[in-house]
């Protein structure tokens, strides 16, 4: 009963605040990603840490205490929005109306849509331009665009493109002139009784086993995996010194002016006296001592009569003369 309650409550703890977000944020939250995309790469993808400094720029612009996963939800949310409006403006007769910012479908194309196709583009498209300029050219584009009515069938993950598994049933299986190769993925073999059955050396999936060196396959697997580990790690770095650069720079301290030497005017008047130049140094190096500075600051409110007067006296007692 303990454990039981313990799980419930580490459920409830980890339950995401939820968050409404305003049209506003969601424009600032395009904006951000199409600025950081302008300085990236041909063929640059965003990945968590990306979408976590999108969720502290948002934070601090609204205080809206959204988390990273919030932000790569939302993201992914336009970017199959984006999938939809392109696969629909691909089709022929079929045009964007910038003034009502609509996409124009006929009514018989509009019957065939799945539910979240027709509700998009049955009305004015919120954010068009931004999503044309952030997702065109990538995998969300029209060219790449999958049907609306099946789009939403498959989960959408910009980092397991590269992971899909493909049906090769239509392919004609190679021949092996010379026995079996570990690479070949035969078609799968259906028996009289219409069921599927596979040979001993394959697996249920329709793929071969290798009968060579298994550590081969290994050592391969594993410096791939490697290597993806490395290039994440690089853009990580990457995108963390960024983010600590542009901290310095909004933080460092404002340029302090040099300091100005309040008894300048002091010094000037002095040159303006009659002396010596052995003279001006005796008096420069009397009233620079710390000993000295009350005097410094009445010699420099003193009239000009004043001033002569003191020197004049000063050095009268330096040379032992009566005045």
């Amino acid at each position: 009963m303990t454990k039981k309650k313990l799980k419930v409550d580490a459920a409830v703890s980890s339950r995401e605040r939820t968050v409404t977000w305003a049209d506003d944020q969601k424009k600032y939250m395009l904006d951000w990603y199409i600025d950081y995309l302008k300085d990236q790469h041909v063929g640059f993808k965003f990945k968590k840490q990306h979408h976590l400094l999108c969720a502290d720029a948002l934070n601090k612009k609204f205080a809206m205490g959204v988390t990273v996963d919030q932000v790569d939800r939302q993201y992914r949310h336009y970017k199959e929005n984006w999938k939809i409006i392109a696969a629909a403006l691909s089709k022929s007769g079929n045009s964007f109306d910038h003034t009502r910012c609509i996409v124009t479908i006929s009514e018989s194309e509009k019957a065939t849509l799945c539910d979240r196709a027709r509700r998009l583009l049955t009305k004015p498209i919120k954010f068009y331009e931004e999503m044309q300029e952030l997702f065109t050219g990538s995998s969300a584009d029209g060219s790449l665009a999958m049907d609306q009515n099946t789009c939403m069938d498959v989960s959408e993950d910009s980092d397991s493109d590269s992971r899909e598994m493909h049906d090769l049933n239509g392919y004609t299986p190679p021949e092996d002139p010379l026995g079996d190769d570990s690479d070949t993925i035969p078609t799968s073999i259906t028996n009289p009784t219409g069921e599927n059955s596979y040979p001993s050396n394959y697996t249920r999936s329709g793929i071969k086993r290798s009968r060579g060196n298994p550590m081969c396959t290994l050592s391969t697997k594993k410096a791939a995996k490697y290597k993806s580990r490395l290039v994440e790690s690089n853009d990580e770095i990457t995108a963390t010194m960024k983010s600590l650069r542009d901290t310095l720079v909004a933080t460092a301290p404002p340029h302090i002016s040099q300091l100005v030497d309040p008894h300048a005017t002091l010094w000037q008047r002095l040159e303006t006296i009659p002396l010596t130049p052995d003279q001006r140094i005796i008096v420069g190096e009397h009233l620079s001592s710390k000993e000295n500075e009350v005097k410094r600051s009445w010699l420099c409110n003193a009239s000009d009569g004043t001033l002569h007067a003191w020197v004049f006296k000063f050095l009268c007692e330096k040379e032992g003369l009566n005045l």
